[in-house]
This record gives structure tokens, C-alpha cells and sequence, in this order.
């Protein structure tokens, strides 16, 4: 499987021997987009539908996967977020004239060029985006991802912030981080950092209106990600230990409640929700669960079949995707059927309004082609799941 640097680092050493297979299609994919509603929403009327289930793509999906943004053909470019409109793609690119982060015209192939690497043999670049604003990480090297400085930038006025650099300990060596991007909604930005021996991790917020940063949290943490005005992270009382999930309030600036549907989450830092439907992996990495609404528990709606384990998961208006040891899929949440949409591996990023999906490469080179298409929920049809329908499979 063709890989970025980034990813094969987190394989070798951030996510264990286990996961050493499974985070090449990419741990960071499963990162949650910025929520636009509030905290708490009421139970509601659980979907048709009780379990995923495998359809045959409509001739709306084909076409779309048949289409290729023309600038993913140049090089190698990497998702890192979409904007609001779903007409621009944030991405890490590595082509004959730029090598950088750069948003990228969808429709036409254009790329504006937001800041090069300075080296683009070790420079990398892992991000998200919400509302007007774009979030990365910068590393600069391809054997430890520790060493870093944290960006945002601006769409709609084109200004640059340089919100951290990860933080020396002795040796002047940067202590170990979690690897993963950063996560962003609306005028705030989050992310965990190494800060202390034994695997303390500071949860930093950013306030990207003002620049100011702050630290909401210090401990055995995982990476944050927003859920409404939440900001919600998985953290552990000793390393190694079973996590739970945390929450900040962004209205209170205090820690605040979790919603019902993230209470019975724990062991695992793959959870999606857009401040109403939730998504989250099993500690295995084998079982997909599902919920809705915010104050009804999440189901398991998708298990894997014996040796298959997903290594990613990404939402986005009305679908569900995710990456497996096989290939990459896309689900509706309206009828519960699902679509590969990957010969193998692949990627997938959710935003608001699309999901872009990145097909793995043949090339065995250090930045390969990977060609990138984009589904847009509401210009896809999906076939219903049959009415009842026993536990779902996937197939690898």
C-alpha cells in the first residue's frame, strides 16, 4: 500500500504492532469536522434502517467516482479539509511547481499556494478545516513526527497564524506527542501536545479570532475534537489504561457534561459527529457503531469479518465513511446502504458538505499520484437496506 511519510511513521511506532498494519490508510482521517449546531439535541426516531448494509453503487455514484479532480493527477495531494461551500479542498501537495499546503479549486484544478515547505523531502503537513478556517500541523522530519509547529490560516481575509511549536524536554528533544491533526470549529482550533515524561499530553485550544492559546487540560490525553461547543477529548488515568471521554464548554470556558451518546464511549479516538449524529470504533478496531441523535445511545450498526479491522472512519452531511485493511467505503445514513468505493486501501476525509476519497497508488515512490474524487451527499442516489436485515458485513 502506498503511503505518505506521515502515515508510515504512525504505523512503526504511535498505534502499536496492531495498528502498525492498519494506521497506513491514515489514523487521522477519522478526525471529526467542525459542528455548526449546539451541545445537547433531543432523542430522535431512529432511521429505517438498523443495520449497514453492502448495495450496488447507483449510475450517480459511478459517475462521480469516475471523476478526478485534474490537479490530483500532477502529484501527490493529500485531503486535509473542504470548505464551507464544498468548492474548495485544503490539501498538502507535492507537484513539479509547489510543494506546500494550498487550497485547491475543485471544479477547475487551480491551486492557491497557502505556504511551502521549506524542505519538501521531510516537510509534511496534517490538517482540518471549519467554517472560514484551516488548521495544520507542520513536522520536518520523516522519522519522528514530535517536532512541530502548529498553523492556522484565514480563507476569507488570507492571513497566516503561527498558534505553537511543540514543546523541548531535556536533551532539547520535543517530548512525545499523540499524532494527529488538529481539530477546528468555527473560530477555535484544538490539539493534544507532548508537555512531560510518561505520556502527559496538554489539550491546547486556540482562539483563532484573537491568536491566544490556552491549556483546557493536562494528563494521560488523546486528541480533541469539537462536538457542538464542546470540545472533547479521550483520556486515561494512567498510560495505558482504558479511556473515557472528557468535555470543555466553549460557552462556559470551564469542563462541562458530556452528551448521553458519548457516556458509554471508551477505548478509542475514533469518534465523528457533527454536533447531532455520532459515530465511534470499538476498542478492537472491529465494530462500527451509530447513533442519530445526540440523547440516544449508539448501536453497532457494521462488524467486520475475522482479520479485517477498520483504520479510519470520517462523516459528512448524510454518509459515513470509512477505511478498512481492505479498502475505503461510504455509507448513507438516510438508507443504510453502503458502497466500496476503493479497488483497495485508500482514504477518505469528510467535511459539512462532501467526502473526497483517495485512491492508493501503484507507484513505489516517495510521493506518488493519488488520484482524489469528490461525493457530494445530495447530488448521490442510495438504494435502501431491505426493512429487516440481520447484523451487516463487510466484505474485504
Amino acid at each position: 500500500m502506498a503511503t505518505t511519510g506521515r502515515r508510515a511513521i504512525a504505523a512503526l511506532g504511535l498505534c502499536g504492532a496492531l495498528a502498525a498494519a492498519l494506521a497506513l490508510a491514515a489514523c487521522s482521517a477519522g478526525t471529526p469536522q467542525a459542528a455548526r449546531s449546539g451541545q445537547h439535541h433531543a432523542a430522535a426516531a431512529w432511521p429505517a434502517w438498523s443495520t449497514l448494509c453492502p448495495v450496488q453503487p447507483t449510475a450517480s455514484l459511478t459517475a462521480a467516482l469516475a471523476r478526478t479532480v485534474p490537479a490530483s493527477l500532477n502529484g501527490e495531494v493529500i485531503p486535509l479539509g473542504m470548505s464551507a461551500d464544498g468548492q474548495t479542498a485544503y490539501v498538502s501537495a507535492w507537484t513539479p511547481g509547489f510543494s506546500g499546503v494550498a487550497a485547491l479549486n475543485l471544479a477547475t484544478g487551480r491551486v492557491q499556494h497557502i505556504q511551502r515547505f521549506a524542505n519538501p523531502q521531510d516537510d509534511q503537513a496534517d490538517g482540518a478545516s471549519g467554517g472560514q478556517w484551516l488548521a495544520w500541523e507542520e513536522t520536518y522530519s520523516l522519522s519522528t513526527l514530535d517536532d512541530f509547529t502548529m498553523y492556522a490560516w484565514n480563507s476569507a481575509t488570507g492571513k497566516l497564524l503561527t498558534l505553537g511549536r511543540s514543546l523541548n524536554g531535556p536533551g532539547n528533544t520535543p517530548w512525545p506527542s499523540p499524532w494527529h491533526p488538529p481539530a477546528v470549529s468555527g473560530d477555535y482550533a484544538a490539539w493534544a501536545q507532548g508537555y512531560g515524561p510518561g505520556g502527559e499530553v496538554e489539550i491546547r485550544l486556540a482562539n483563532l479570532n484573537t491568536g491566544q492559546v490556552r491549556v483546557i487540560r493536562q494528563g494521560h490525553t488523546q486528541p480533541p475534537f469539537f462536538d457542538g461547543n464542546l470540545v472533547v477529548w479521550p483520556e486515561s488515568d494512567r498510560p495505558g489504561a482504558q479511556t473515557t471521554l472528557h468535555a470543555f464548554s466553549l460557552a462556559a470556558m470551564k469542563p462541562a457534561a458530556l452528551p448521553e451518546v458519548m457516556r458509554a464511549v471508551h477505548g478509542t479516538e475514533f469518534v465523528a459527529t457533527d454536533g447531532a449524529r455520532t459515530a465511534y470504533l470499538n476498542p478492537d478496531m472491529t465494530s462500527l457503531f451509530y447513533s442519530p441523535a445526540q440523547g440516544m445511545r449508539a448501536r453497532e450498526v457494521l462488524r467486520l469479518p475475522s482479520g479485517d479491522y477498520f483504520s479510519a472512519l470520517a462523516m459528512s452531511s448524510g454518509t459515513l465513511a470509512w477505511t478498512t485493511t481492505a479498502a475505503t467505503y461510504v455509507a448513507s445514513t438516510q438508507t443504510g446502504g453502503y458502497v466500496q468505493v476503493t479497488p483497495e486501501y485508500g482514504d477518505a476525509t469528510g467535511s459539512d458538505s462532501a467526502v473526497m476519497i483517495s485512491d492508493p497508488s501503484a507507484e513505489k515512490v516517495a510521493h506518488p499520484v493519488l488520484p482524489l474524487h469528490v461525493l457530494t451527499p445530495t447530488h448521490i442516489t442510495w438504494p435502501s437496506c431491505p426493512a429487516a436485515r440481520g447484523r451487516s458485513t463487510a466484505k474485504a
